[in-house]
């Protein structure tokens, strides 16, 4: 065997050299994260409206009209002419707004969808705040929601989009003979706007034959009662930190003696109170 010459030496480095020259171009050649993949955000706040509530009228008052608890909602958001699946969402019960987030999204156009319950008349979005930019447009609301609680979006690179969300709630069909909206109040003195709407307090009504139906609150506080005659009602539910006051206009702590008719239907308050207050 021959040995090695220092010519065939020289050739095998020149090809080393080229084969590490190739690897580093093709590797200093790959793209690096870009800003324009930095993931995108959407959170809204969705308050729940009085059915008088107009979103178009400017005397009209958010804070008062819209203290109303949230029911559970489910929200999906997916990506538009995409194959990719949609996210899902669930408003909670209760919530006076209630949350939700869509985290680590591709920026790009979404379709977002409301799964608007019976109790919903009317959707909008007051406005948007966002990280990347800023919204000046001369219109009033945002935005309203089409009938089918569909409305798409455009989401830019690392931008974190939070919109007000409102639902307005459909006018009721007829009234019941009783309505009971149930309040949590922490001051001495007590009233429809300085007191929080109680959900899931429970009362009882007894007729005259000693039959005794329940009725309890809803996610707005308010809980309702068909039925005429003669009944007797009482609170039977217990609030944390707090006691039973009273009715509303049957100011007793006892319970209130009731002839419920439903050509003139009643609504009564009822109040739960800080102790000592």
């Amino acid at each position: 065997m021959k040995p090695r010459t220092h010519m065939s030496i020289i050739r095998l480095s020149t090809i080393a050299l080229l084969t590490l020259s190739i690897v580093a171009g093709a590797l200093g050649g790959m793209p690096a994260a870009s800003a324009q993949d930095a993931p995108a955000s959407l959170t809204l706040d969705i308050y729940t409206c009085e059915s008088r509530n107009d979103p178009i009228d400017p005397t009209e008052s958010l804070i008062d009209q819209c203290r109303l608890g949230t029911e559970d909602i489910p929200f999906t958001l997916e990506k538009i002419s995409s194959q990719d699946g949609s996210a899902m969402a669930s408003t909670g019960t209760g919530g006076a707004p209630a949350t939700i987030s869509f985290t680590q999204l591709t920026p790009g156009d979404y379709r977002l969808t409301q799964q608007t319950p019976g109790t919903i008349a009317l959707s909008y979005i007051a406005q948007c705040t966002s990280s990347v930019r800023t919204f000046d447009y001369p219109f009033f609301p945002f935005a309203i929601v089409e009938p089918g609680g569909r409305l798409n979006i455009h989401l830019l690179p690392g931008e974190q989009l939070s919109c007000d969300w409102y639902n307005v709630r459909a006018e009721p069909e007829a009234a019941a003979a009783l309505t009971i909206t149930a309040y949590s109040c922490s001051g001495d003195v007590i009233g429809p706007g300085l007191c929080d709407l109680a959900p899931n307090v429970e009362f009882a009504l007894t007729d005259s034959a000693g039959t005794v139906e329940h009725l309890m609150t809803g996610a707005n506080g308010i809980g309702t009662f068909d039925g005429s005659g003669a009944y007797h009602l009482e609170a039977i539910s217990t609030l944390e930190n707090r006691e039973f006051c009273g009715f509303d206009p049957h100011t007793t702590t006892a319970g209130a003696d009731l002839t419920l008719d439903p050509a003139t239907p009643l609504a009564i308050d009822a109040y739960y109170c800080y102790p000592g207050a």
